[in-house]
């Protein structure tokens, strides 16, 4: 008996798809086992419980029968061998504890997801959550077996020892499980339940066999229980041949032989004792693990496979309903295996066809990775191969990347040296593991052999391929070869249509992505925001927006626009970004880096230093084995820069000299060497080295025409000029800018204070209004401080000096004043009762529409559901019972973004 059918965690655009396992249904005429029922109850309260023995032993129906009606509800995990994989072990365990109906709604296990690769982190996570319940959670996992010796089980393991907090386990197993019993067992925290606890004894088999209308006498029945030793799965299969049959006692007497063998003999007569038609459509349907009538039909060629699943199911032919509709049905594992058995020795061909068939039917369902493992089982491999590239390829930009790895991993390595498409099909492989050095060769290998295939099919295929070469090169951080292969890609892509190769838009959709980065980090600030909008929009449209894409997407558009001192539009990009990671439980993640430098941008420009530090230890936390250089190089820069604000110029030193060594190996883009630069100089200037300023941009190679960093090279130089003294110097070197200012409001900021302080100097007071002016029109809209506070007394001055002739921006200048140590500024209204969440804050920010809860998830990738409980968190933090209240009270306390500077609302499509 096994689960319910598989529901996505996220939908077809590619997410992780986790299987929700409910405890099976109960057959008819079950025998229940009191006795073992007991055991179990004494064992959960104590601890962990392992059920062990031989396949057929009953431990699933005993558990099953034993966890029906129990409260609070049991969580249930048929393991499956795809399982070994520990990423999605745990999805598909943390789905199954979800799927318990009595798990709150607002509970962190509720809103939990699996990240998008295997994390110890988030074992703790999970563990932690079902200890917050309001009581101990009780998991199965069933058929532990199959995950016997793999990553998996060791991952299990490890959490066992540590400690399970609140959950309480059920391990039902074949084999003693890679667990630390002996441990467990001096503690006092391990029940065993082993087979000669599972054997049956002579009243249960004689109630199981009553439930088949069989009666024996004592002696036949002693007989059949030394035979069988009380297996259940053979009592079973006994009961089946014995109801039809005239000789009792023949039989029974017939039974011989190993557990495979009487489970072989009985398999022989329960399908020799059926109508031959309904043991072909058991031997054809079994190729797949559920089975519906439709896939049936597919399999089968007949147009009645509902009716003869519903017939198999009220026989208790070893096949189970799954659902209540009867729409979905599963064979009993041993008996499934025994017919995969018999099908691959006597008709392996048709093994081949059946997995065909049923990949073909899959693939029309979108089911794609299910679809390559029936091809993959048919050992199809070039089909395998091809079907991969232009279909299931897509699914290495979701979460499922690990099965795609898991399906080529034994590929004929003959095929792989001269099948040119079986060796592309590995090169996708490569990347969806990260490895980048395989990535290169294979691409390189893949290449060499495209002469062999047909044109069309080589053009397909090199579309691929040079995909994931700009792939590698953001893996490499080599940011003009992203821009140089990325637009090689979307060239070579343009020319294929969706009916050649359905994953073109998954293509089309990762070669942007990559352009955008590489422009980002090449310094082309307006070609790359350009790109990402249009990516989101596109995404959106296509209602393909997965959580990583998500994450690099927003994150990276948030950073542009922190850099261009827009931080309400950089906020809410941050807030879309970091809801999506918290949504999946992705925040220690690498992919949730950049959304964190983003974070700390805007934090050092509102001059909040201990935001600005919390979200760059966050940032740097996600930094693993899968290095992102830019986000790390970025995070770097930005804590030097914050270390400069606190005033700790040997910690602001130290940091940019672990950045030189970690960056050594790393031919870093121009753009962030720039930013280095930068950096460097205005450390220089915080510790009194305004020549050395000068002498080191002055060595620099100017940006090139349109990069930003010109303008904060000249604020850099200006400043040096003001710092040695020099206040006409400074005006000098800032004309440029005076006579076209940037178009960036944090540059511009920098410009128009230091514009205002070299006025001030030189005694030329309405200039220096003038300026003062502009300066606090930039910041105000965007509550950019740091230009004002890194300026110090000469700042306040000014802003005491001229507060009263800028009512307009009072509030403003008048914390600003408080900041650098002037007169405390006016009374501001009492903040929320708690602080905000990045969630609350992205749902804050689009109350003043007119969308709906519905539209309003849709917008931040949210369920319906959670948009509720944040909008009830609101109300109540903010102290208001209304949408319109809570707009008009986030007003109030400057918690919405300005009109003129604020985000604009677009519509996912």
């Amino acid at each position: 008996m096994r689960t319910a059918p598989t529901r996505g965690l996220v939908g077809a655009s590619g997410g992780l798809t986790a299987t929700r396992s409910l405890v099976p249904r109960l057959p008819a005429g079950l025998v229940r086992r009191p006795r073992l029922e007991r055991l179990l109850d004494d064992g959960v309260a104590d601890g962990t419980v392992v059920v062990s023995g031989p396949a057929g032993s009953g431990k699933t129906l005993l558990l099953a029968s034993w966890a029906t009606g129990r409260r609070p509800p049991v969580a249930w995990l048929s393991v499956e061998p795809a399982d070994a994989d520990p990423h999605q072990f745990w999805a598909r365990v943390l789905s199954s504890l979800q799927a318990v109906h009595d798990v709150p709604p607002t509970s962190p296990l509720a809103t939990l997801h699996p990240p998008s690769a295997h994390d110890p982190r988030f074992v703790s996570v999970l563990v932690e959550a079902c200890t917050a319940l309001p009581g101990p959670r009780v998991l199965v996992l069933d058929d532990a077996h199959l995950i016997a010796g793999t990553p998996a089980e060791q991952s299990l393991a490890a959490v066992v020892r540590r400690g399970l907090g609140g959950l309480r386990l059920v391990v039902a197993t074949r084999t003693a499980p890679g667990l630390p019993l002996q441990r467990l067992r001096l503690e006092g925290r391990l029940t065993e339940l082993r087979a000669g606890d599972l054997e049956f004894d002579a009243e249960e088999s004689a109630q199981l066999l009553r439930a088949h209308g069989v009666v024996l006498p004592p002696a036949q029945l002693a007989a059949l229980l030394e035979k069988t030793e009380g297996w259940a799965a053979g009592l079973r299969l006994a009961a089946l041949s014995l109801e039809s049959s005239g000789d009792l006692g023949a039989v029974v007497e017939q039974l011989a032989g190993d557990q495979r063998a009487v489970a072989d003999y009985f398999v022989q007569e329960v399908l020799d004792g059926q109508d031959p038609e309904l043991t072909g459509f058991l031997l054809d349907t079994c190729v797949v693990h559920r089975i519906s009538g439709d896939l049936a039909d597919a399999l089968t060629g007949r147009a009645d496979g509902r009716l003869l699943l519903g017939r198999l199911a009220r026989a208790n032919l070893f096949v189970v309903a799954l659902d209540d509709r009867g729409e979905w049905y599963r064979c009993h594992q041993l008996f499934g295996d025994l017919l995969r058995h018999r099908l691959r020795t006597q008709a392996p061909e048709r093994r081949q066809e059946l997995h065909r068939r049923a990949a073909a039917w899959f693939a029309a369902r979108g089911e794609l990775l299910e679809a390559a493992r029936h091809l993959r089982a048919a050992e199809d491999w070039t089909a395998l191969a091809r079907f991969v590239l232009r279909s299931a390829g897509a699914e290495m930009l979701g979460t499922e990347r690990a099965a795609l790895v898991a399906l080529l991993a034994d590929v004929p390595v003959d095929l792989v040296t001269r099948h040119a498409e079986v060796a592309a099909a590995t090169t996708v492989a490569s990347y969806a593991e990260y490895d980048a050095g395989g990535l290169a060769s294979r691409i390189a290998r893949a290449r060499a052999l495209l002469p062999g295939l047909p044109p069309r099919d080589a053009q397909l295929t090199e579309a691929v391929l040079t995909t994931l070469e700009a792939l590698l090169a953001w893996m490499h951080a080599d940011a003009a070869a992203q821009v140089r292969s990325s637009e090689q890609a979307l060239r070579r892509l343009e020319d294929v249509l969706p009916e050649e190769m359905p994953a073109v838009p998954v293509y089309r959709i990762a070669a942007t992505t990559v352009q955008a980065m590489g422009r980002l980090w090449s310094g082309e600030l307006g070609e790359a925001e350009t790109a990402l909008r249009r990516t989101i929009r596109a995404v959106s449209a296509r209602q393909a927006m997965t959580p990583v894409l998500a994450l690099h997407l927003h994150g990276n558009l948030a950073v542009l626009e922190a850099m261009g001192g827009r931080l309400h539009a950089a906020r809410r990009d941050v807030d879309i970004a970091l809801a999506v990671a918290e949504e999946s439980g992705w925040t220690f993640l690498p992919q949730a880096a950049t959304a964190y430098l983003a974070e700390s941008l805007i934090r050092l420009l509102e001059a909040d230093t201990e935001a600005c530090a919390a979200a760059l230890a966050r940032g740097l936390a996600c930094v693993g084995n899968l290095r992102d250089r830019y986000a790390e190089t970025g995070l770097s820069l930005v804590g030097a820069r914050l270390e400069v604000s606190r005033g700790d110029l040997r910690a602001a030193r130290a940091g940019l000299a672990q950045l030189r060594r970690r960056t050594a190996d790393w031919a870093m883009p121009r753009f962030l060497g720039q930013w280095c630069t930068l950096v460097e100089a205005e450390v220089l200037l915080a510790e009194g080295h305004p020549e050395e300023v000068a002498h080191l941009l002055a060595a620099a190679r100017p940006a090139a025409a349109g990069e930003r960093p010109h303008a904060h090279r000249l604020v850099l130089l200006a400043r040096s000029r003001l710092v040695a003294g020099r206040p006409q110097e400074c005006l000098q070197v800032l004309q440029p800018l005076l006579e076209h200012p940037p178009e960036d409001r944090g540059p511009a900021t920098d410009l128009w204070v230091l514009a205002a302080l070299a006025h001030d100097r030189l005694r030329e007071d309405a200039p220096a209004q003038a300026a003062l002016d502009r300066a606090l029109t930039v910041a105000a809209p965007e509550g950019i401080a740091r230009p004002f506070l890194v300026a110090g007394d000469g700042a306040l001055r000014l802003l005491e000096r001229h507060g009263r002739a800028h009512p307009s921006h009072g509030g403003f200048a008048a914390h600003l004043i408080e900041r650098l140590g002037g007169a405390a500024r006016p009374a501001a209204p009492p903040g929320p009762a708690e602080p905000l969440t990045n969630r609350e804050r992205s749902v804050l920010q689009l109350l003043p529409t007119m969308m709906s809860n519905s539209e309003i998830a849709g917008e931040l990738y949210l369920s319906v559901n959670t948009v509720k409980v944040h909008l009830k968190s609101l109300y109540r933090k903010l102290g208001v019972g209304t949408r319109r209240q809570a707009v008009l009270r986030a007003g109030e306390l400057g918690l919405l973004g300005g009109s003129s500077s604020g985000p604009t609302i677009t519509r996912r499509g």
